[in-house]
């Protein structure tokens, strides 16, 4: 009986702490103004050591994600500390990146030092199809650049939210969209 009470305590300490270190990580939502609360923790791989990334979300269908190493926010290039997804049926919208201080930031490594990149389906059927078999194969597939079809166009704004004014408008190839809508990769 006491080996079995010695169990029980351990198992409750260990869930204990790991629900008291989850419940410490919503510190960071919680900062950022531009992401709705209450918000729940979608993925989590912080390991012991307090290294990995996290991800809430929220009722507005909005992805905040970020990355920590030995337990403090870890800024990744241009100083970008989390990303903000917006998702509206299914579809990736638009994604913010942000700083410290939940401000958006903007960044001179990406294409045109946007803070904000914002995506428009033209052709969501013709979108759909791809979709199909990039899921299909799990993303593991070698597909042309289909960016010339004009399927998806992205509209990039500044740190203030301001359109950044290109000469001719941004196609990007499906299996790109793709990549951002399941959060593949990091700043």
């Amino acid at each position: 009986m006491k080996s079995f009470f010695s169990l029980f305590l351990g198992l409750f300490l260990c869930v204990s702490s790991f629900a008291q270190s989850a419940e410490n990580y919503h510190v960071y939502p919680n900062q950022i103004k531009r992401f709705s609360k209450p918000a729940r923790i979608l993925h989590n791989d912080i390991n012991a050591e307090g290294n990995g990334s996290i991800e809430f979300t929220n009722a507005k269908n909005q992805i905040l994600r970020f990355r920590l190493q030995n337990n403090k926010l870890q800024l990744g290039s241009c100083r970008i500390a989390f990303e903000i997804y917006y998702y509206e049926n299914n579809y990736l919208r638009r994604i913010e990146s942000l700083d410290s201080n939940g401000n958006l930031i903007g960044c001179n490594l990406k294409l045109n030092g946007e803070a904000v990149t914002e995506y428009i389906v033209e052709k969501p059927y013709l979108y759909l199809q791809k979709k199909k078999l990039i899921d299909d194969a799990e993303g593991n597939i070698d597909m042309k650049d289909d960016s010339n079809d004009k399927i998806i166009r992205v509209q990039y704004f500044d740190a203030h939210n301001k359109p950044i004014i290109l000469s001719k408008p941004v196609y990007i190839s499906s299996k790109t969209y793709w990549q951002d809508n399941i959060r593949m990769g990091w700043p």
